[in-house]
């Protein structure tokens, strides 16, 4: 009986982050957020559209489609290379925050992740509540609003999630599936919703069929011989879904937070290859990196700047930073930018990504006291910055 009353009552939260890759290189960088942005596979002719946002849509995009024939349609969108790193390290972040919530949390892909909630309702009032604060978290940590689906099982809370992704564009929602309830939820939704219909054999027998509802299915399903004739071998997995029924559990996998990782890009308003804007927009990022690490008293064992160009490549160059203070930083991002811009294109975005994190060591050389000299003069200029902005004290290049 206490066996059967656990199971019966087992909540699973899903959450479903849309246009992941999109999302987080507007994270990145702000100045994304209004622009029309795709993310290819790669910057080829031959390369693919994996992810775009609804300004590119509008532009006359879709995904899967050619680089080369989405460079034809629309000079408007910003395309920008596929970077797994990048979207790893936000996965992991994302995983830190969920694992607060739940001992038990599964990836299951960039963006989407379960969450096991047995045994959790002597912490939270309901699955519900614990929802709403899970969003509220992410919002405020991450700058994130996911799609959040709650069922008694991962089937069921996946599809919850994705009816609200679909109807809001991911926008923050929860909904969720009373037990007992999986039937009637599901009745009305396409079958294209249940993972199983995204076997070719199951697909095409949906077809043949034309079995477009998911009621329709468990309506098929009462029969179990006429079931097996249509969908064997999938026969009893077509029956079982429809009907909401999954008996697979929330697998933890362990990933890093990300939190040992900087990276600032900086999109310029229009694509130019003036020297001096460029310039200008490296030493912004130097102010950003610079600040951020200063903050946390860390150096970067590799610092990498990539250059993005109009048509979609990027070439990048790779240093490391052995101090903190602003004329270092500047020093440093300037010599990658002069190894990194090797063509002749116009610059859409450039970008730099500090990693290896590690505590500054304080000890100074007694030989060279540019570096005291540096940081004293860096020192003050944060101060200024903490009281007044970050734009209260500029270098002339940005002024410019």
């Amino acid at each position: 009986m206490n066996t059967f009353f656990l199971t019966a009552n087992r909540r699973v939260i899903h959450t479903r982050l849309t246009h992941f890759a999109v999302t987080v290189e507007r994270l990145v960088d702000p100045a994304l957020l209004t622009r029309p942005l795709a993310v290819i596979s790669s910057a080829a002719q031959s390369g693919t559209i994996v992810d775009l946002s609804a300004e590119a849509r509008q532009e006359g995009l879709a995904p899967g489609m050619a680089v080369g024939l989405a460079r034809k349609i629309s000079r408007a969108t910003v395309l920008m290379p596929l970077n797994r790193a990048l979207y790893g390290r936000l996965q992991g972040a994302l995983l830190g925050r969920l694992t607060r919530f739940s001992p038990a949390v599964e990836p299951v892909g960039y963006g989407r992740f379960f969450l096991d909630m047995a045994g959790m309702t002597g912490i939270y009032r309901s699955s519900e509540d614990a929802a709403r604060l899970l969003l509220r978290d992410l919002a405020t940590q991450l700058d994130l609003a996911p799609a959040i689906g709650i069922g008694k099982n991962k089937l069921v809370s996946a599809i919850a999630a994705r009816t609200v992704a679909a109807r809001t564009r991911g926008t923050g929602t929860v909904r969720e599936v009373p037990p007992g309830d999986e039937v009637r939820f599901l009745a009305p939704l396409a079958t294209a919703f249940l993972p199983i219909a995204a076997e070719q054999p199951v697909r095409q027998s949906l077809d043949d069929l034309n079995l477009q509802w998911i009621r329709q299915l468990q309506r098929l399903a009462d029969f179990e011989h006429l079931c097996k004739v249509a969908f064997d071998p999938f026969a009893r997995q077509v029956a079982a879904q429809a009907r909401g029924i999954d008996t697979s559990l929330v697998r933890p996998i362990q990933l890093g937070d990300g939190s040992d990782t900087i990276i600032k890009r900086h999109t310029l308003p229009e694509d130019t290859n003036d020297e001096a804007r460029l310039r200008a927009a490296v030493q912004q990022l130097a102010d950003g990196v610079g600040y951020n690490l200063r903050r946390r008293q860390m150096i970067a064992g590799k610092v990498t700047l990539s250059t993005h160009y109009t048509d979609g490549y990027q070439s990048a160059a790779i240093g490391r930073l052995k101090r903190n203070d602003a004329i270092t930083v500047t020093g440093c991002l300037l010599a990658l930018y002069e190894r990194s811009n090797r063509r002749r294109n116009r610059v859409r975005a450039i970008t730099v990504e500090a990693a290896g994190l590690r505590p500054r060591a304080q000890q100074l050389d007694l030989f060279d006291t540019a570096p005291a000299r540096d940081q004293r003069l860096t020192v003050q200029i944060d101060r200024l910055r903490d009281r007044y902005g970050s734009a209260a004290v500029r270098t002339g290049l940005t002024l410019r």
